[in-house]
């Protein structure tokens, strides 16, 4: 299957939710912060109409151009930018874009991605190990930080990036193994150590190594939280006949969502002062509102058509101040 191929089974994840948090209007100006496959830039795309702005960021340049090609026939409505959302703030000023009305961060990994075996981010699929969303850069591959970071570092890695349990267990195998260059030899070493324990559980033991893995190779939880205030900062403001930007993030595990969520409730909060001083001393004002405290989940239906929606989660802030 070629990747063109797989580009169209891209389905994008509560897509119906995330438009309606965002409340895209016609003729205002959005930022897709990871195209990806492009399904939800697509719909924004088509929301905000011919005088309406998005700006489509990917540092993955594989999945920025088919979200090119997809998107193409709403011409200069839409822009194109290779880049890392942590770069947000210069990315906007390139495109000349002071204030945006809204801003989408869907997280999770695309099928452009996970259906590429050359690009090593499944375990399904045998395949090198590099997990760089940019292949261009020279960032470390998984298989360099598999094969040359030491037994505490490694650890370290599997518990602080993928919350792996038996990571100690896990990275004493590793080691053990060296050389690893492919998918399928990593996956082999956790189900060595899981042993058949796995098989009572819908998920994979190599899935949350895979994730550390993917996640120190491209930075992912130090990125989401840099782009945040970056983003808020962007977000107009309310006016008279204006209720302010929204941002909609949308994570897959538990250590992006908690990033979000504290990021959500200490914008959301007045005073940050700790409760044992009488007075506010921080002078610290909330600038954003939260629009849903409880996290959106996909429903039962949605994980039916699309089983990689099954994790997701959806938190959405409007900017008040």
């Amino acid at each position: 299957m070629t990747v063109m191929a797989q580009a169209k089974t891209h389905q994008p994840v509560l897509l119906e939710e995330a438009l309606a948090f965002l409340r895209v209007k016609e003729g205002g100006t959005y930022v897709d912060g990871t195209a990806g496959g492009g399904g939800h830039s697509e719909a924004i795309a088509k929301a905000i109409g011919p005088k309406g702005h998005l700006v489509c960021i990917d540092q993955d340049l594989e999945a920025l151009n088919q979200t090119r090609t997809r998107l193409a026939p709403f011409g200069r409505r839409v822009s194109f930018v290779h880049d890392n959302f942590r770069n947000l703030k210069n990315v906007m000023r390139t495109q000349e874009l002071m204030s945006i009305d809204g801003i989408l961060l869907d997280l999770g990994i695309s099928s452009i991605q996970l259906d590429s075996g050359e690009r090593g981010f499944s375990f399904n699929l045998d395949g090198p190990l590099d997990m760089r969303f940019d292949r261009s850069s020279d960032d470390l591959t998984a298989a360099e930080i598999i094969n040359t970071t030491d037994e505490n570092s490694l650890i370290q890695i599997l518990r602080e990036n993928g919350e792996v349990q038996n990571a100690r267990r896990i990275v004493k195998a590793i080691i053990a193994s060296r050389p690893i260059y492919t998918t399928k030899e990593i996956a082999r070493v956790v189900e060595q150590v899981t042993g058949n324990a796995w098989d009572r559980k819908k998920k994979h033991p190599a899935t949350t190594v895979f994730l550390a893995l993917r996640s120190i190779v491209n930075g992912e939880l130090d990125s989401l939280r840099n782009v945040l205030p970056q983003a808020y900062g962007l977000l107009g403001k309310p006016t008279n006949s204006y209720e302010g930007g929204h941002i909609v993030v949308l994570s897959f595990h538990s250590l992006e969502d908690r990033i979000v969520k504290q990021s959500f409730a200490l914008e959301s909060t007045n005073c940050i002062c700790p409760k044992t001083l009488p007075l506010c001393r921080c002078e610290h004002k909330a600038t954003l509102k939260r629009l849903n405290k409880k996290a959106i989940r996909p429903t039962e239906s949605e994980i039916a058509k699309n089983p990689r929606a099954r994790s997701a989660i959806l938190r959405a802030a409007q900017r008040v101040r």
